[in-house]
């Protein structure tokens, strides 16, 4: 029950979620969103310019691996946890080799131009 109560919680701040989605695209959608928005709030501070069309595909590439790498390797219990406190352990230590690899990824597409 907690859990149903937390992750309707979590989902409620979701723009593009709709319960008739499976569970599943919700979390990949709310973290992907997340995802997004972080990344071009530190490209905006740092004078970047986010709309760039590169700069628009590493980000997408970027957060849809980190959001399908939490939808795969974290239970439900694990993904409310982790969008509440993404340094929290069990869950911040099974995402991070996971999130160093999309990294890795994205620098390379980047690289490739």
């Amino acid at each position: 029950m907690r859990v149903a109560l937390a992750l309707l919680f979590l989902l409620t701040g979701a723009t593009s979620a709709s319960a008739a989605d499976p569970l599943e695209k919700q979390f990949f959608d709310y973290f992907t969103q997340r995802c997004e928005a972080a990344m071009e709030a530190e490209w905006k501070a740092a004078k970047l310019d986010p709309a760039n069309p590169e700069a628009q595909e590493v980000m997408s590439k970027y957060c849809t691996c980190t959001s399908q790498a939490v939808v795969s390797f974290l239970s439900a219990e694990e993904i409310i946890a982790f969008a509440t406190n993404p340094e929290q352990e069990p869950a911040a230590g099974k995402m991070r080799p996971h999130f160093v690899d999309c990294q890795q990824r994205a620098r390379r597409k980047a690289e490739q131009g």
